[in-house]
């Protein structure tokens, strides 16, 4: 269970830093709004299946709000959120990671910079078509 809670941790951290820093914890071929919100779905996920029977009212409410912003955030029409060169600059990404700094506040986390070898990512390459 402390690999799952450490691994959601290391997420909420992420998603607080500013956007420069959350650029740099991924590698370059990653789309990093996405990753940044794929880690804490997943994490987070992980945390309340195992943990989040242990977790105070102040916590549910914290990752609930994080949750719930992220999700509106979500959705094919709004790819100026997630795709853009410096979607991580648009307002919605500053209330992100206010939120995620209630929730470090929360679980009594430090605001620091996650570790940049926690996840491996390997780049896809489509299978070549054979000539014919």
């Amino acid at each position: 269970m402390q690999r799952i809670e450490q691994q959601f941790q290391w997420a909420v951290q992420a998603l607080a830093q500013p956007a420069e820093v959350q650029c740099e914890l991924y590698p370059r071929f990653v789309v990093v709004a996405d990753e940044l919100a794929l880690d804490f779905d997943h994490w987070r996920k992980a945390c309340e299946d195992n943990l989040g029977h242990l977790w105070s009212r102040e916590q549910q409410r914290a990752v609930a709000a994080l949750d719930d912003l992220l999700t509106e955030m979500s959705g094919p029409d709004r790819p100026e959120l997630w795709l853009e060169s410096g979607c991580l600059n648009q307002p919605q990404w500053s209330e992100v990671r206010r939120l995620a700094c209630e929730a470090l506040c929360a679980f009594g986390w430090p605001l620091t910079v996650p570790p940049l070898d926690r996840a491996i990512y390997a780049r896809y390459s489509s299978p070549r078509t054979p000539d014919v």
